[in-house]
């Protein structure tokens, strides 16, 4: 393959994963972090200092569904940028920044162009076993000072089954009502803003 050619088909795999930005693109991962701030920072259902119980997904859901990966991992990031400099409450956690990035590329990757059942489960589980028990574990270890025992992990582990099943249930829901009207929505606004 030469050059010109490889430049070509990196050019086309990003165009088919980094949409086009416009204002409707814009207008809606504004709101989606909005929604996940309020939801993680004000209106958690429990918040502890090792667990937070919260309906937070549904902001990078929706963003990484819509959008895809990158721009499920910009809101994700910006969400838990913002709603740390809102509620300074705990120092700054490089690796639950990294977490909360690396939810909404999970969502993007699997939810982005198909939403089969298995690919629900699938994003709900990366999001929260491996970014919410593993990552965020390891990061409250790491830079939060928080000793990962027994009961620390098995705490995690509840909360991250609970919120699991929430995110199967809603992703499940959603898929054909929530999803779809949005993406509809988006092509109607892109076909207008080209005219």
């Amino acid at each position: 393959m030469s050059e010109i050619e490889e430049k070509a088909s990196i050019k086309k795999t990003v165009k088919n994963y980094v949409p086009r930005i416009n204002t409707t693109i814009l207008v809606l991962m504004g709101l989606m972090v909005a929604i996940q701030i309020v939801l993680e920072r004000f209106l958690p259902v429990i918040d502890t200092g090792i667990s937070r119980l919260s309906f937070t997904f549904i902001g990078r859901a929706v963003c990484g569904a819509v959008l895809g990966p990158f721009y499920g991992a910009l809101v994700g990031l910006s969400a838990d940028v913002l709603g740390w400099f809102m509620k300074q409450t705990f120092a700054f956690n490089p690796g639950i920044t990294f977490a909360a990035t690396f939810r909404g590329v999970v969502f993007g990757i699997f939810l982005f162009r198909k939403q089969s059942v298995v690919r629900m489960v699938a994003a709900a589980f990366g999001d929260q076993f491996i970014a919410g028990l593993v990552i965020t574990t390891l990061s409250l270890f790491w830079f939060g000072g928080i000793p990962i025992t027994w009961a620390t992990f098995s705490v995690r582990l509840i909360q991250c089954s609970l919120i699991f099943v929430v995110e199967v249930v809603f992703l499940l829901l959603t898929r054909k009502n929530l999803f779809a009207q949005i993406k509809k929505y988006l092509s109607v606004q892109n076909r207008e803003d080209r005219i």
